[in-house]
């Protein structure tokens, strides 16, 4: 006999199978288009059970890119435990990125859309900010164990490095949105080590 769960435990259930549908459905119809209502509907429960979880669709929605998040960071940091150079390191991630991203090609748009919606609000501008700084944060934090480890210097600072690799990965997202064929993965990957190279000494 399965012991109840806690008032805790069920509230935790709720929002996490709330998160998983909330991801099937803005990945499906968009940001924009979809509605608390269908994210209700697609998990099983009342709209009021989504309100007393998440305070609208945009809380939502950050709940979805939190998870998204914590999934990219861990593989990221599987792949900075194995590398032995900072090159290495940045190919190893890039090659990551680009399978990631070329298998869940709805992913990257949803995240232009609701970053544009997002710009227009500067509540949710600083929270959406603080998501995507967070990523940057996860890769000067690697980069700084791999080169106490390999002894190598950057000729910048890893802050600065890990804005460089965000900006690259944006860019070559655009790029793969208006031409699907034009970035394959090993292209972007040995940008990224390119790019790595030049700024080790």
């Amino acid at each position: 006999m399965k012991a109840r769960l806690t008032r805790a435990e069920s509230k935790a259930r709720t929002r996490a199978d709330l998160v998983d549908a909330a991801r099937r459905v803005f990945l499906e119809r968009g940001y924009h288009a979809a509605s608390v209502a269908d994210v209700a509907a697609e998990a099983g429960f009342s709209t009021g059970a989504v309100y007393s979880a998440f305070r609208g669709k945009a809380d939502l929605f950050l709940a979805v890119l939190d998870a998204h998040l914590a999934e990219r960071i861990r593989r990221m940091e599987a792949v900075a435990a194995s590398a032995t150079t900072a090159a290495e390191h940045a190919e190893q991630l890039a090659r990551q990125f680009a399978t990631v991203s070329g298998n869940d090609r709805g992913w990257s748009p949803l995240v232009i859309e609701f970053w544009a919606h997002a710009a227009r609000d500067p509540e949710l501008r600083q929270q959406f900010a603080e998501r995507h700084d967070s990523l940057k944060q996860a890769i000067a934090r690697m980069l700084d164990e791999m080169l106490a480890r390999t002894g190598e210097r950057l000729v910048l600072g890893t802050d600065q490095v890990a804005m460089a690799a965000a900006a690259l990965a944006n860019g070559l997202t655009l790029e793969r949105l208006a031409h699907p064929d034009g970035v394959p993965d090993e292209r972007f990957a040995e940008l990224a080590a390119f790019i790595m190279k030049g700024l080790s000494r």
